[in-house]
């Protein structure tokens, strides 16, 4: 009996391969990721590559479990479909003579077939996939190496445990169910659909509009939440996910009924073409699925979002290296004494320039003014404005490349990053003279070159340049050690080769301390303390790139993996319903070509209804998705300007919509196919 139970299943599993190839090949892709992932969680060469890669095994592992849980859905919602779709054969088993947990047993067996191979070819695929990965993140770090076939114990293991538990519980689940559902049932399964939560036509016209205005206030309370200055409320930013989310699931739960009552109520609409045949499939098709689309819509709306934000952020982060890490290494002192540091540089690296200069404190001039509409708006950290002599300006201009310039006495030159670099030169067509310890100065201009500004070397934001004549006539101000943001004496080195980690810290051990006594009130008491303050700052830009490139490589490789594992179950969800479909839509279409529509007509049909089925469930997260990006962007103006936003939202939208494309041409190839094939049948 085994026996044949066996065989049973195994011809069984090769005849529902060919509709169930999208599912085999997106479990295939899944595993894949997860032994590639689990690998390089594994990997000793890529956690020694800076301090902060030791934190990429635990991300991995953690996001991990989100993954497999996407996926545990995936295989549940399939073998459930699966199971309706065979119900009625597994009926007719029953009505024979077999019992029921001999039928539970071919359907385990079939997918215990199915989830063998794919494991196999998938931890095959992976390990492929492991090597590029390895690849990319060692020529991110600029490491060599070399591609070799290796197999990671630890990451098999962690994938089969994986898999394993995913394919029991859902087999557990489904045999129950099996055991469990009457031969009528099973006759008629495969006509049953998710029940519509609502029935009335003008109860989903309300509904549809409270969605609508959920939509509104999540996006309002998105737009609050992350507006310039303000405190971003861990509380305001729950709430809008709630009700993004509830908006998300009514608008599908409602959106047929809109369809119906909103176009095909218009008779001249209605009777055009081929509209009500297609509409009526799609809203009867969607009434019982509500439930899967907002689902679906929710998962896209978190990677469209969640993709946005981890490429924003990495997009700041490689900015802010080039604004505020213009130098390889940046060092300031309360004292101006550099001779321990040039020591030890001249020793560990070979220098190209090395060049020492100050920078001078004046009474806050009022050019702060200029951050008006920007990212900085409000924003004031000091009293007092940074200054520059013109030939440690221009010397420091020649270092980085850049073109000397000429001043009169009279003129200035306003030196900020590049996200500012607008908002003063708008402010500067009204407001070009500048007033300095009560003389005069015209703006000659604004640059906005890359000078060591947003790591706060070179002052923050901006400064300003003035001839040297004039800076040894300007009362300037010593900064009190309460107030200093930056020490005032500065010493930059060029090198000929990028420093790396340990450099810094040896570098950084040189900094000197100080006990600095305290006296601080508190309910009428005096207290005394003492804090140790260091009397220098030690910036290098092998240091923080090594920062960059690990935190880069953890944001990015993980954005990349939880986008490409929801968007293929996604959209492998909806490809199996539509090619399951295609034996329900044979009826139908062979009565339009009984009344004589041509096949290419039938075909552009097919297109149309497929590309509408797909479409939805991506319509309300790239309709949200975009306006949320572009609030959430108001905290990363620091680092980035406006274009680089919608540019970073371009880039998400366009990979996944390659990914999702892929699935749709897939699903049309095979439906068409599946329908042709049943009407020459």
């Amino acid at each position: 009996m085994l026996e044949m139970l066996g065989k049973l299943s195994l011809r069984n599993a090769k005849r529902q391969a060919k509709d169930y190839i999208i599912y085999f090949i997106t479990i295939v892709i899944s595993v894949a990721l997860i032994f590639s992932f689990n690998s390089i969680a594994f990997s000793k060469d890529i956690q020694e590559l800076s301090e902060m890669m030791k934190y990429f095994n635990t991300s991995i592992v953690v996001v991990s479990v989100i993954v497999v849980l996407v996926i545990a859905w995936l295989v549940n919602y399939t073998m459930k479909f699966m199971l309706e779709k065979r119900s009625k054969e597994f009926g007719t088993y029953q009505i024979l003579g077999i019992e029921k947990k001999d039928i539970s047993n071919i359907f385990i067996l079939e997918n215990v077939f199915i989830g063998i191979t794919a494991l196999l070819v998938g931890i095959a695929v992976g390990t492929l996939l492991y090597q590029l990965l390895t690849s990319v993140i060692m020529n991110i770090f600029n490491q060599p190496y070399k591609i070799q076939i290796d197999f990671n114990l630890n990451a098999v293991g962690l994938t089969v445990v994986y898999f394993g538990a995913i394919f029991l519980v859902a087999l557990i689940n489904n045999r129950r169910k099996i055991r469990k559902t009457k031969i009528h049932d099973l006759l008629y399964a495969e006509k049953q659909n998710e029940n519509q939560l609502v029935k009335k036509s003008k109860g989903n016209v309300i509904i549809f509009c409270i969605s609508i205005i959920l939509f509104i206030i999540a996006l309002a309370l998105t737009k609050h939440t992350f507006r310039d200055g303000n405190t971003i409320s861990g509380n305001l930013v729950l709430i809008a996910i709630i009700t993004l989310i509830i908006g998300i699931y009514l608008f599908y739960i409602s959106i047929s009924s809109f369809i119906i009552k909103r176009y095909l109520e218009n008779k001249n609409r209605k009777y055009q073409k081929n509209n009500m045949f297609i509409f009526r499939n799609l809203t009867s098709k969607i009434n019982t699925m509500s439930v899967t689309m907002g689902t679906l819509a929710v998962i896209f709306t978190i990677v469209i979002i969640g993709c946005d934000v981890a490429m924003l952020m990495n997009g700041m982060l490689n900015n802010e290296i080039d604004m505020g890490y213009t130098y390889e290494i940046m060092i300031s002192s309360l004292d101006g004494d550099f001779s321990r540091y040039k020591e030890y540089i001249e020793k560990n690296a070979k220098v190209k320039e090395m060049y020492e200069y100050r920078t001078y404190y004046v009474p806050e001039t009022g050019i702060i003014a200029g951050l008006t509409g920007s990212a900085f708006e409000g924003g004031k950290w000091y009293s007092e404005d940074d200054v520059m002599k013109l030939s440690d300006y221009n010397k420091l201009r020649e270092i980085l490349g850049y073109e000397n310039v000429t001043l009169q006495d009279d003129e200035i030159i306003v030196q900020c990053i590049s996200t500012v670099q607008k908002n003063f030169e708008k402010y500067i067509e009204e407001n070009n003279t500048l007033t300095i310890n009560n003389k005069q100065f015209k703006i000659k201009e604004v640059r906005g070159e890359d000078f060591a500004q947003s790591s706060g070397f070179n002052s923050y934001i901006y400064m300003i340049a003035v001839t040297d004549e004039v800076l040894e006539q300007l009362n300037c101000t010593e900064v009190g050690e309460e107030e200093a943001y930056d020490f005032p004496y500065k010493l930059v080195v060029q090198t000929e080769e990028p420093t790396n980690e340990e450099f810094y810290e040896d570098l950084r051990a040189l900094i000197p301390t100080e006990e600095i006594p305290k006296v601080e009130e508190i309910d009428g008491e005096e207290y005394e303390y003492s804090y140790e303050r260091n009397l220098a700052n030690v910036k290098t830009r092998g240091k923080r790139m090594s920062e960059s490139k690990s935190f880069y490589t953890i944001i990015s490789f993980l954005a990349f993996y939880i986008a490409l594992v929801f968007s293929i179950t996604s959209a492998t969800i909806l490809a199996i319903q539509q090619l399951s479909d295609s034996e329900k839509y044979k009826y139908r279409y062979q009565l339009l070509k009984k009344l004589g529509v041509e096949d290419s007509k039938l075909n552009k049909m097919i297109f149309k209804q497929l590309f509408i089925y797909f479409a939805l469930p991506m319509l309300i997260p790239v309709i949200i998705s975009i306006p949320a990006t572009l609030f959430i962007g108001n905290i990363f103006l620091v680092g980035i300007t406006i274009e680089e936003i919608l540019l970073n939202i371009a880039v998400v939208l366009g990979l996944i919509f390659i990914v999702y494309g892929i699935y749709f041409i897939a699903t049309v190839v095979q439906f068409e196919r599946n329908i042709n094939e049943e009407m020459r049948g």
